[in-house]
């Protein structure tokens, strides 16, 4: 990670202006199209919400603003996030799971399939250094038009992303996907952004996850 001048950056009043407030962050839900990307993860046999923790982590991972982070009072810009998910647990609670990002799509679904199988079998609960990623909630049992998560100063500027459960609308099929971000480090341009390149994705997503193979 590299440490921002502050002096030298376009969103210094900006910054300073929300970065101390009680309510620093703000939160909005889109609905987004993944018509090809069900049938894409059907025809590959794959998981559709590792599939889609891909994009996500792609979509994150491309806006600088959403790998920004403050950390004692300090803004700095980290060239990789990795996500970490909640997992449901066979006692109906949940566990964390801290995963890693990886470019290459067959090593990220790889990796991130074994580390929630491990999860389920030894729950993760830990506290660790976190400021290196950003975090995807699953809640497929509903679908929503807006979240709002609980708010840890520690942890304030980290990105929180929410999929809910996808419907169908018309000829459609439509999943509620929400954001929640720090408004010292992001605005509504760079979430703006972030949409339009997950609704791209979601889409086309041979583009990152690779063609079907046939035989």
């Amino acid at each position: 990670m590299k440490r921002i001048d502050l002096d030298n950056y376009n969103r210094k009043e900006l910054f300073n202006s929300f970065k101390d407030r009680d309510v620093p962050y703000f939160s909005t839900t889109c609905n987004i199209e993944i018509q090809n990307l069900k049938k894409f993860v059907k025809l590959r046999s794959i998981s559709f919400f590792v599939s889609l923790s891909y994009i996500i982590s792609v979509s994150v991972n491309r806006i600088p603003q959403l790998r920004h982070r403050i950390i004692d009072g300090e803004l700095y810009e980290f060239k990789i996030v990795d996500p970490g998910y909640t997992v449901l647990l066979d006692d109906e609670t949940f566990s964390f799971c801290d995963s890693k990002f990886f470019e290459d799509f067959d090593t990220y679904y790889e990796y991130a399939i074994a580390r929630i199988e491990e999860v389920k079998n030894r729950p993760d609960q830990n506290n660790l250094e976190k400021n290196h990623m950003f975090f995807i909630t699953n809640i497929p049992w509903f679908s929503f038009t807006s979240f709002i998560h609980p708010y840890y100063n520690l942890y304030g500027s980290i990105p929180i992303i929410t999929i809910g459960k996808y419907f169908e609308q018309g000829d459609s099929w439509l999943i509620p996907i929400a954001i929640q971000v720090h408004h010292g480090v992001v605005d509504g341009f760079h979430v703006g952004k972030y949409y339009d390149c997950l609704e791209k994705l979601c889409k086309n997503p041979e583009v990152v996850l690779g063609k079907i193979k046939t035989s």
